[in-house]
């Protein structure tokens, strides 16, 4: 008698949209305290709005990406929204209405007469990063 394999555990992966720090600083302020964002680690609007994440126990995350830019370095930050399932350990395609939802959700979270600045957010899926300890919420989120 041939026993079944169980079900490969799925890989998650965060969805959300690539910020310039200047998206993300709009942001900070905006759903922020100026002494929250002042009484972060150098005054890092990631690691405020990270803070501010844990603290009320909100399940999203701002991930810091290095990449090339114009010929320099440059942090672009990854606003993690949700996370969603892979079967195969590809990165999965987010469907077009779940990306346009999303993106109108963090525009509606800034002011009105900055949203123009937002134009072009891009989308996208990435893993958790390897060098930071997972939360309990990464796979309750995907099953969900």
């Amino acid at each position: 008698m041939n026993t079944p394999e169980p079900a490969p555990t799925p890989t998650p992966y965060l969805i959300g949209a690539i910020l310039t720090e200047r998206q993300l600083q709009l942001i900070a302020e905006h759903m922020l305290s100026a002494e929250r964002i002042s009484s972060a680690w150098h005054n890092d609007h990631a690691w405020a709005i990270n803070e501010f994440f844990h603290d009320s126990c909100f399940h999203q995350v701002v991930i810091p990406r290095q990449t090339k830019a114009f010929e320099k370095d440059t942090t672009v930050y990854f606003y993690s929204h949700s996370v969603i399932p892979s079967f195969n350990g590809q990165p999965p395609n987010p469907h077009p209405n779940e990306c346009r939802r999303l993106l109108r959700g963090l525009v509606k979270c800034v002011p009105v007469e900055v949203r123009k600045e937002f134009l072009g957010v891009r989308m996208a899926v990435t893993t958790w990063p390897k060098y930071w300890a997972e939360p309990e919420w990464l796979y309750e989120d995907m099953i969900e």
